[in-house]
């Protein structure tokens, strides 16, 4: 199994399933929270044969960035 952390949400999910893995995401956040632009994978556990779970919290990497 390929290691994602780090990686952008949706590239690890794509690069999992293409290994045959079925994706189970997990969001994290901090209790303040923070509003962010970029979902990066900052857990990874294989929770069965084929199955892996991804925890992931949503990170400002866009300075400019507003919501």
């Amino acid at each position: 199994m390929t290691n994602v952390l780090g990686w952008e949400l949706s590239h690890a999910r794509a690069a999992l399933a293409a290994e045959g893995f079925a994706v189970r995401c997990l969001c994290v956040s901090s209790r303040k929270g923070v509003k962010g632009n970029e979902s990066r994978v900052i857990r990874q556990r294989q929770t069965g044969a084929a199955e892996v779970e991804l925890a992931f919290a949503v990170f400002k990497t866009d300075l400019d960035y507003q919501e």
